[in-house]
């Protein structure tokens, strides 16, 4: 893991204009984004270069919380205008309990990450999976348990590329050790599962399936998988994405005799459970799992031929 780049932290400016005008979040409810206070005739070069070397994200360590914990972070989104980025909120600006309104701004975050996905915008993507972080964590301080399943989802891919928060006291440590992504997780991903959340247990299966984070254990694996099907399935408010995924994997395992003896049979009725779930929340707007859905179908039809053998 590389060394976490440095935080931009709220500037003077910035900071003046909290103190006369009121927050971000306020300013934002009484006008929007471009309610700015600054008269049109003084919106000039200065004012333009300003607004586009405006971070994703700013840092206040004189917020709420304590310095060397989790600071309040002021939140950023591009101008309506099309100049630069302009401050529309900060966290926490509320006791926010159960974390809810950190998820919201989180996914907010996350959502213009996955929308620049080319390498140009590989500065903007980091920044933006950085605030995530941040605020998931603020989430699941206040109990969130989704904001566990985000924050197993960022280790585990290291979206941030190494750039990870660290307090005031972490970064003047001399011999401070940063736990690496997959340990991290892990521990996200085991902290959901053992909370009822049905995708973090998929995901710690996966963990389990690659040994990544912990000991390599197919049977584990298959344990997890199973879970994780067996909390949506027949909910009023079944998950169907997390049913079709753990389903698609218990397939994998019956297919291939991973953690499990090798059964055709059951890996297409399993292929079957997932193609119906994934297409389901497919429809319903969860694109990114078209590869998902994809893989379910065509697992169904490979079965077909396993069981009647005929090629």
């Amino acid at each position: 893991m590389t060394s976490a780049a440095l935080a931009p932290e709220v500037g003077i400016f910035q900071r003046t204009a909290n103190l006369v005008f009121g927050s971000p979040s306020t300013r934002r409810g009484n006008g929007g984004a471009e309610a700015s206070f600054v008269p049109q005739v003084l919106r000039g070069a200065r004012w333009r270069r300003r607004r586009e070397d405006a971070g994703v994200f700013a840092i206040d360590r004189r917020g709420g919380e304590q310095s060397e914990g989790l600071p309040r972070l002021w939140v950023s989104e591009p101008a309506p205008d099309g100049t630069g980025r302009v401050f529309v909120a900060s966290y926490p600006s509320s006791p926010d309990r159960g974390g809810w309104r950190a998820l919201e701004l989180a996914d907010i975050y996350f959502g213009e990450a996955l929308a620049h996905p080319a390498p140009a915008d590989r500065r903007r993507r980091i920044d933006c999976y950085r605030a995530a972080e941040i605020l998931l964590l603020h989430a699941a301080r206040r109990g969130n348990v989704a904001a566990h399943a985000r924050l197993g989802v960022i280790y585990r891919d290291d979206l941030c590329e190494g750039e990870y928060w660290e307090g005031l006291l972490e970064g003047r440590a001399l011999h401070s050790v940063s736990t690496p992504c997959d340990e991290r997780a892990y521990l996200h991903f085991s902290f959901g599962a053992y909370h009822g959340s049905s995708e973090c247990c998929w995901q710690l299966g996966d963990l389990f399936a690659a040994g990544r984070g912990c000991e390599k254990s197919g049977e584990r694996a298959v344990e997890w998988y199973r879970r994780a099907f067996d909390l949506e399935s027949g909910a009023a408010d079944e998950d169907r994405a997390s049913t079709g995924n753990a389903a698609l994997r218990l397939a994998r395992a019956f297919e291939l005799g991973r953690g499990c003896e090798q059964n055709f049979r059951r890996a297409r009725t399993w292929y079957r459970l997932a193609a119906i779930s994934l297409g389901a929340a497919f429809d319903e707007g969860q694109w990114h799992f078209k590869r998902e859905r994809i893989e379910a179908r065509r697992g169904v039809a490979r079965m077909a031929q396993e069981v009647a053998g005929c090629y």
